[in-house]
């Protein structure tokens, strides 16, 4: 990680491209290692993933959805992994010069294995561009017809005020890994409930290493709609709809490291040497190899505490002597390793996102019924804290923000450690711009650029917005324990 090519220095000290490359300087005056992906030219981004939590004091939020309630035997109510499958797109009316960096749960890794880069504040470009509309749906289908998944159009109704109109495609769905079966009415014996027969009600919905198609049918916005249209389906084009392998699955990942070790609650246990399985529970689960993690630790059985257990929260590697080492089972040279860590702004009890309404009731408030709401004052969600007024595990740190990201792309050798050093350039930020907490991302991914027919804006004018960024991503989520010193906990 540490090497660089003459090309990459050279482009440092200028600070512009000289030569094609497929990295680049995050920018002048940077540490030559701070490099992230090329700015490529893409019509549009779809992410289709797999995403397990595994650890505690996580929430949906981290997934780019709506909950800060913390996933857990809780919340769902059946034994880990917790994980679902997630889709997330949106096409634009032209090709965006930084829209390779674009993605829904965590961040493109660069390139060339074995470097890191770090954003701040990363922001995408939502505003500056029109949508595409191709239909009610977009469609992951194995090449056999074995396995499916949906992402339907938000909205899937087009309001009769389409003045700030804005389409996306998303969907999140439990895992299915077999076919789920339902009985519906037999149509030589409709009315006899006695003669219902089996039918499959889901297809599996990330089957790993399968070769899938990207497709749409198209759609086809009105004169006066501020957005674009794909009229014609995606299997219109030379060669047909884009097809994509998915990655092998992560599998069992082992974290090692010298300094202390939190429980699941967030206390300290004492410094040493100490290993972990990435998984949700491992509470007395001694790890001594790899070959530990291959199954998953036994959670609790007995109705006392099966609903109440909670997940690991893992040490940073600002608390160790020299870093936090990951190691798994290498796969196919075809898929692309990554870890991603992510620092979040402290959670601001006068943002909207965490009030609700209330009224005043004496000393105290209190919850403003419906009908009440009108004449409320906006004022911290009081359920955003436990018993003891402190905020809820989920919330160290805002789960929406993403304040400072550090994305490494690993060789997959099945061995990498990341250091301080590679996260020097986001300490220093949080030294003037203190955090909230911090998790991570380890992920196994594959990404393709697809074909697809050009786009007609609201004036009935053609766009070539070919290619566009299809990838496939299976991520483990964990949290890192975060003390938030004044120093950004920097040790």
């Amino acid at each position: 990680m540490r090497t660089l090519s003459l090309s990459v220095l050279l482009l440092a000290s200028c600070g512009r491209a000289v030569t094609d490359a497929d990295v680049r300087p995050v920018g002048v005056g940077s540490d030559p290692d701070e490099i992230g992906p090329a700015p490529k030219a893409l019509g549009g981004v779809v992410g289709y993933d797999h995403v397990e939590m595994a650890g505690g004091a996580l929430a949906l939020a981290h997934m780019g959805l709506g909950s800060f309630d913390e996933v857990g035997p809780g919340m769902i109510g059946f034994a880990p992994p917790y994980s679902a499958v997630i889709g997330f797109s949106y096409l634009f009316d032209q090709k965006l010069s930084a829209a390779a960096t674009l993605t829904f749960t965590a961040p493109a890794p660069p390139a060339t294995p074995d470097t890191c880069y770090t954003v701040f504040e990363p922001e995408g470009p939502i505003g500056s561009f029109n949508t595409v509309d191709v239909g009610d749906a977009m469609k992951f289908t194995a090449v056999d017809g074995s396995a499916e998944f949906t992402m339907g159009r938000v909205p899937y109704d087009l309001p009769p005020n389409t003045k700030n109109l804005f389409v996306y495609y998303s969907s999140v769905e439990p895992t299915f890994s077999l076919d789920h079966q339902h009985l519906v009415p037999n149509p030589d014996d409709p009315t006899n409930p006695a003669a219902m027969v089996e039918e499959t009600w889901k297809k599996p919905n990330f089957p790993f290493g399968t070769e899938m198609v990207y497709s749409f049918q198209g759609g086809f916005s009105r004169f006066d709609e501020p957005i674009a249209s794909i009229p014609l389906p995606s299997a219109s084009v030379d060669g047909g709809s884009p097809h994509i392998t998915l990655p092998g699955q992560v599998g069992s990942v082992m974290m090692s490291w010298n300094g202390p070790q939190y429980d699941e609650t967030g206390a300290d246990l004492g410094d040493g040497d100490h290993a972990a399985c990435l998984q949700f529970y491992g509470e007395g689960q001694a790890v001594s190899g790899l070959a530990d993690c291959d199954v998953p630790y036994p959670t609790p059985t007995d109705a006392g505490s099966y609903d109440s257990f909670p997940g690991q929260i893992y040490t940073g590697p600002w608390e160790t002597s020299s870093g936090v080492r990951f190691q798994w089972n290498a796969g196919s040279a075809d898929d692309e390793v990554a870890l991603a860590v992510r620092f979040m702004a402290p959670v601001e009890p006068d943002d909207p996102d965490f009030q609700t309404p209330q009224m005043s009731s004496g000393s105290d408030y209190r919850p403003a019924t419906q009908c009440e709401q009108k004449n409320a004052e906006m004022r911290f969600d009081q359920s955003l804290l436990d018993d003891a007024g402190q905020l809820l595990p989920t919330l160290q740190g805002d789960p929406q923000s993403r304040m400072v990201e550090v994305s490494c792309r690993l060789a997959d050798d099945g061995d990498f450690t990341l250091d301080n050093a590679m996260l020097s350039e986001a300490m220093r930020y949080i030294g003037n711009h203190p955090a909230g907490g911090a998790v991570f991302f380890f992920s196994r991914g594959t990404r393709i650029e697809g074909t697809v027919p050009p786009a007609k804006d609201q004036y009935d004018q053609l766009h070539e917005i070919t290619p566009i960024g299809i990838s496939a991503r299976d991520v483990k989520i964990g949290r890192f324990q975060w003390n938030g010193t004044p120093d950004g906990g920097a040790q």
